[in-house]
This record gives structure tokens, sequence and C-alpha cells, in this order.
């Protein structure tokens, strides 16, 4: 399956999509993987970073996404146009939330930044 940004979010800086998450997302919401088999809860949303777990990894124990992370992958992201898991592993390859491409994915698509294409 193949993604892009969707209308509202192509155009807006990796800063502001970071907002936008701040905005959309909520403390103990539950956000389902790509293919619906894993669920992330989300712990918190702050400034800095977003914490999340699943109990199929990190032994269910919280792990973070932070802000300037993120925004590295959110750029590289924009850059490509369109994108899917696979590719994405060559965009995040080097990055500190390389291991976290699925959960980063599954928040994106959940909040309406991103969306399938066909």
């Amino acid at each position: 399956m193949n993604y892009m940004f969707t209308k509202q979010c192509r155009n807006l800086d990796a800063e502001k999509i970071w907002s936008f998450l701040q905005r959309g997302l909520s403390k103990d919401v539950i956000v389902k993987s790509i293919q619906q088999k894993i669920h992330y809860t989300i712990h918190e949303i702050s400034n800095e970073y977003i914490s999340f777990s699943a109990p199929s990894r990190n032994e269910g124990e919280p792990e973070t996404i932070f802000k300037e992370d993120f925004i590295i992958v959110v750029e590289r992201l924009q850059k490509a146009g369109i994108f899917n898991t696979q590719t994405a592993k060559e965009l995040f390859k080097g990055t500190k939330i390389y291991r976290k491409r699925s959960p980063i994915f599954s928040i994106l698509l959940s909040s309406g930044v991103i969306e399938s294409v066909t």
C-alpha cells in the first residue's frame, strides 16, 4: 500500500504537522497499526515528544518519538511524495526512530496526516 500526505497536510511544514498531531491526539487513545494487527496506546503528547506502547513491542514498556526525530522523518517523507513502509526504510535509515516506522505511520494515518493511494 502506498501513502501520501493528505491535501490538508501536503504543504504544511513538519513543525506544523507536529502541532496538528498534538491537537489531534489525546492521552490513552489507541491507534491501530496500518495492518490493524498491533494496537499502540498513546501515553503522552508534549511539545517535545509522543510516548506510546504496544504489548508486542519493548515488553509493553513505553517508547518515545522525539519531535526533532519526527521532523527529520516527515521532511524526508514529504520529499518522497508517495511512499510505503518498504520505501520508508531507506528514508528512516540512520535516524533514531528507524525501529519506530510502524508506530509513526499508524499515528500519521490515524490522525489524517497521510492517506492511502491506489
